[in-house]
């Protein structure tokens, strides 16, 4: 922190014609200042980075398969799980059809290979079951 007594050091010193000290002093507080301001400006960004972690774990949430981010009002996702509880990433996870016909999914890390193969489909949001009612021919 800059001592504010010192610039009336330099104001003291000014006055008394001692303009070699005043200099001195001066450059000395100006050291001091670029040093608080490069500390600063590391500070905000890390304040920054803390802020973003916050709204991250504000916003995302488990569905038991794996980790949604809410962003604007959407669903962003699916994050790998595995990799969100080793290191904290989010790392998006690729979505492959598995059966044309009964439009199950497969969801894949391209990081770690976790994948995992949800009751919920991403086209409609629901279950297979709830999709639609299934009956049966007779027998």
């Amino acid at each position: 922190m800059i001592e504010y007594y010192r610039f009336y050091e330099v104001e003291s010193l000014i006055s008394q014609g001692k303009l070699k000290e005043a200099a001195e002093e001066l450059r000395s507080l100006q050291k001091l200042y670029l040093e608080l301001s490069q500390e600063n400006s590391k500070l905000k960004v890390q304040l920054h980075e803390l802020e973003e972690i916050l709204s991250i774990s504000r916003n995302i949430i488990f569905d038991g398969d794996a980790y949604w981010l809410i962003s604007g009002g959407e669903k962003q996702g699916p994050f790998c799980p595995k990799c969100y509880h080793a290191n904290g990433d989010l790392i998006r996870m690729h979505v492959y059809k598995k059966d044309e016909f009964n439009l199950k999914t497969k969801w894949v890390c391209p990081h770690c290979s976790f994948s995992a193969e949800p009751d919920v489909d991403l086209d409609t949001g629901k279950a297979p079951s709830q999709r639609a009612k299934i009956i049966p021919f007779m027998q």
